[in-house]
């Protein structure tokens, strides 16, 4: 008996010194005396030790003189030594008395060597603590703890956030994916959350992932429905693959699938507007292409508020009568067959500058009745003037053509 008394006494004098140097705030010396406690395997089989392991553990990382990885290891040993404990002792008293506040302490110093270290530019070290803040909240909600009514919710997405944000600014872009998808695993919309989808699109994109890349898409589509940044990720992944058709039948598609939306069926013009006037080599359907842009663009102008779209069928229309000049000049000579030609193609020439008149005077319109113009807009509309000037001197309407010469000339430089 008298063996069995002095060792409890010994056991007790011991961490009543562990005690007493918490509370003077000795925590080095706490740390010393608690680790040789413990390095009794007769101590370490009870679970009182363990507690005070994470109690002295977690007071020390607190000293400014450790580094943020040190103080987060001592966090992280705290950590483990207080799950160790409950398991050791599942009537656990000593946290029941404190009510759990040491979970939610370090907690607290987890999520501040974060920040801390976020504001330093040490993102790695932030990505750590910001890590190890959400290890040591999901044991807490695991546990269904909560400390004067505060509890943990269910996503803790600023945290969440915080972790991604640090690892990519670490350069540790498959940990910020991993945490990324956690938020949007949880559908969560709104504008502070949009760059998130951006980001893993882009990342997805890069890694040739299509299963992912797709399943983004589609959940940002479904959460923003009104926002074009997606439309344009679908163009561009198309865009880069070279093939022609496959941009236009997108073009088209999305045409169908917002018939509201202008700017579809005018960039597709655009698209075969500059495929067949300024690209090389030419595509070989030439009359094929004409139509295809005359359709489209009466499409656009019906939609468009501006006159972007009466714009481009004018030049549209005017390059089809310029072509077909050309073909005039090619009938030179005085024999009948020729001049039959020659007097054909220009039939067909002034009947597609007749065609495009009431498009480029539809921009006049447009422009004149503007309170003030851009200088691209100025820049255009000086062009069409000229353009329309020129193309009533064709119909040799002198009067009309100096018209439109002089109101270019009142615009200025």
């Amino acid at each position: 008996m008298m063996l069995v008394f002095a060792s409890v006494l010994g056991f007790g004098q011991s961490l009543s010194d562990v005690n007493d140097l918490l509370g003077k705030s000795q925590y080095k010396k706490a740390k010393e005396a608690i680790d040789k406690h413990l390095s009794d395997t007769k101590n370490a089989a009870k679970a009182d030790g363990w507690y005070y392991k994470g109690r002295v553990y977690n007071a020390y990382s607190k000293d400014s003189s450790l580094s943020p990885a040190e103080a987060m290891k001592l966090k992280m040993d705290a950590f483990e030594a207080f799950k160790k404990y409950q398991q050791m002792d599942s009537k656990e008293l000593s946290f029941l008395l404190e009510n759990h506040v040491s979970y939610f302490d370090l907690y607290n110093g987890f999520f501040d060597i974060g920040a801390r270290e976020f504001n330093n530019k040490n993102f790695s070290g932030s990505f750590e603590g910001f890590k190890n803040a959400l290890t040591v909240e999901e044991y807490i909600k695991s546990k269904n703890y909560e400390y004067s009514g505060f509890k943990f919710s269910n996503l803790d997405t600023s945290l969440v956030q915080n972790i991604a944000m640090a690892a990519n600014n670490a350069k540790d872009e498959v940990s910020a994916v991993k945490y990324y998808r956690k938020l949007t695993d949880a559908n969560l919309k709104g504008e502070q959350y949009l760059n998130i989808y951006v980001f893993l699109l882009d990342y997805y994109t890069k890694a040739n992932d299509e299963a992912n890349f797709n399943a983004i898409l589609e959940k940002g589509k479904t959460l923003y429905p009104d926002n074009d940044y997606w439309v344009e990720v679908e163009l561009d992944k198309v865009a880069k693959t070279g093939n022609r058709e496959a941009l236009y039948a997108k073009y088209e598609e999305l045409a169908k699938r917002y018939p509201d939306k202008y700017v579809y069926p005018y960039n597709l013009a655009v698209e075969l507007f500059n495929d067949l006037y300024t690209h090389d080599p030419k595509p070989t359907d030439i009359e094929g292409y004409r139509k295809r842009i005359t359709e489209t663009l009466k499409a656009a102008i019906k939609l468009d508020k501006g006159t972007d779209a009466n714009m481009l069928m004018s030049r549209h229309i005017t390059n089809i009568a310029y072509d077909l000049q050309d073909s005039v000049n090619k009938y030179k000579g005085m024999k009948q067959d020729q001049v039959n030609k020659r007097n054909e193609f220009k039939a067909l020439y002034l009947k597609k500058v007749d065609e495009a008149i009431p498009y480029a005077e539809a921009c006049v319109t447009y422009y004149a009745a503007q309170a003030s113009l851009k200088p691209i807009q100025k820049a255009n509309y000086k062009n069409v003037l000229d353009n329309l000037s020129q193309l009533y001197a064709a119909k040799k309407d002198d009067k009309k053509a100096a018209e439109y010469e002089k109101k270019k000339a009142d615009l200025g430089n």
